[in-house]
């Protein structure tokens, strides 16, 4: 019995004395804006099924929470923007998924926040891409 006693003390002392410290990472809200200023409304596509129609002037918002020093961009693993009522716009993939070749810039740049990103960090951990209407001059026939 002695012993048990003797093992208990020395499991619970280094908890006791702070030599075992708590690990586990704070949790904060990152939030990515895609704005639309290409003049026509857009219908887009994220966030696992997600479907907005963004009006001109209007904005696709979302949000995350990651563990701080989250370097990934978006909210899911893929975006598609749709000129409603036709099958005309872009999809991208990110997240390890496999690309198609359907997205108006590389797909590493929307969905991982680094140097080489399209989003312009415009507070803390918010980032934000402006949809211009050069972006309708090369929209791809998307597969039903």
């Amino acid at each position: 019995m002695k012993n048990y006693f003797v093992l208990l003390y020395l499991i619970f002392l280094p908890i006791s004395c702070g030599i075992i410290e708590e690990t586990e990472e704070e949790k904060v809200t990152y939030t990515y804006i895609i704005k639309n200023k290409t003049g026509s409304d857009l219908q887009i596509e994220s966030d696992f099924g997600r479907i907005e129609l963004i009006t001109n002037d209007g904005a696709f918002q979302c949000e995350t929470i990651a563990n701080v020093g989250y370097i990934g961009g978006l909210c899911s693993g893929t975006l598609e923007i749709r000129i409603p009522n036709t099958n005309l716009g872009y999809q991208c993939f990110g997240l390890g998924l496999e690309p198609k070749g359907l997205c108006f810039t590389e797909d590493n740049r929307l969905f991982l926040i680094s140097d080489t990103t399209i989003f312009t960090e415009v507070g803390t951990r918010t980032y934000e891409y402006v949809l211009t209407p050069e972006l309708l001059e090369n929209v791809f026939e998307l597969p039903d």
